[in-house]
């Protein structure tokens, strides 16, 4: 479990950057081009490194022999980025992190069980999510009214909100079904040597009718943006749900928007908000304790199978 929770921790620092540094060079550059170049850099990495450990047999099998998940892994992997990227465009970081991040414990309740058979939700996790939904409301409800760090106007803020839902659905799918995989014994390389084939081609075929994409100037930020916001987090974060229960894994990663909030105190676009913190304060809290109610059930659960039958 603990060998779970740092990687986990890894991801969530390194998301709530990518929110606060992509948020800022989307102001110029478009998001269709910063996902293609990104993604494809990070593609081909991943698939050199399985193809050089694993061969082109090994690591295109589960592309038939489970593809159904690896469908939905494309799926979810293209809906959670590219929603999230154009979310940035409207929404303060912090707040976009945070309702697609912490949106996830919510939805993992409701469907972990359904896709998941035979595992349990805690009752200190139901807990958990409840809060988690109330404070993703109120700040929902602060973007719409100005009480949020930047200044949209209804339109956009609509626009906004309903990307980052996507992003939060999206999310929390796409853990599950990381997991998925990875319960049939895939190693985090070959479930992301597979995993970005859908939004590869999405995003080329939005820079290819663009009439100004502007790849020459997104490739820096974009080759940055791919090392250290996509490649590292995603490879972490395969790390740590293979390590962890999908709502366990869900709750640990609305720890990035503390992160993220902190971070873009240094972006000079936003002001501070007083709402924002207080939310993003509230789901750490909530982030603690139903961390603690699992690991607490994980020790009496390992407790009882060593105990000695009479």
């Amino acid at each position: 479990m603990l060998r779970g929770v740092l990687p986990l921790t890894g991801f969530a620092a390194l998301t709530a950057a990518l929110d606060v540094f992509a948020g800022n060079q989307l102001e110029q550059l478009r998001p269709a081009t910063v996902a293609a170049v990104s993604f494809t850099l990070a593609a081909v990495v991943f698939l050199a490194f399985a193809l050089l450990r694993d061969g082109v047999a090994v690591t295109f099998r589960p592309v038939r022999e489970l593809r159904g998940d690896v469908v939905m892994i494309n799926v979810t992997t293209a809906a959670t980025w590219l929603s999230m990227l154009f979310a940035l465009r409207y929404l303060e970081p912090a707040v976009v992190n945070v309702v697609g991040i912490a949106l996830g414990p919510v939805l993992t309740l409701v469907l972990n069980p359904l896709l998941r058979k035979g595992t349990a939700i805690l009752r200190g996790e139901a807990w958990v999510a409840v809060g988690i939904g109330v404070l993703i409301g109120l700040l929902v409800w602060g973007s719409f009214t100005g009480h949020s760090g930047l200044d949209r106007t209804p339109g956009e803020t609509l626009a906004g909100v309903a990307l980052v839902l996507v992003t939060g659905v999206g999310s929390v799918a796409n853990v599950i079904y990381s997991k998925r995989l990875s319960d049939a014994e895939l190693p985090p390389r070959r479930v992301l040597a597979v995993r970005f084939f859908l939004i590869l081609a999405m995003t080329w075929v939005l820079v290819a009718v663009d009439d100004a994409p502007g790849i020459g100037a997104a490739f820096g930020p974009s080759a940055l943006i791919a090392a250290l916001g996509v490649a590292l987090p995603l490879y972490l974060l395969q790390v740590g749900i293979k390590r962890t229960e999908p709502i366990t894994a869900s709750i640990l990663l609305t720890l990035s928007p503390l992160f993220a909030y902190l971070m873009q105190l240094a972006d000079n676009r936003l002001t501070p908000s007083v709402l924002t913190l207080g939310c993003v304060v509230g789901i750490v809290a909530l982030v603690s304790a139903g961390t603690i109610a699992r690991l607490r059930h994980n020790r009496e659960a390992a407790v009882a199978e060593t105990a000695p039958t009479v």
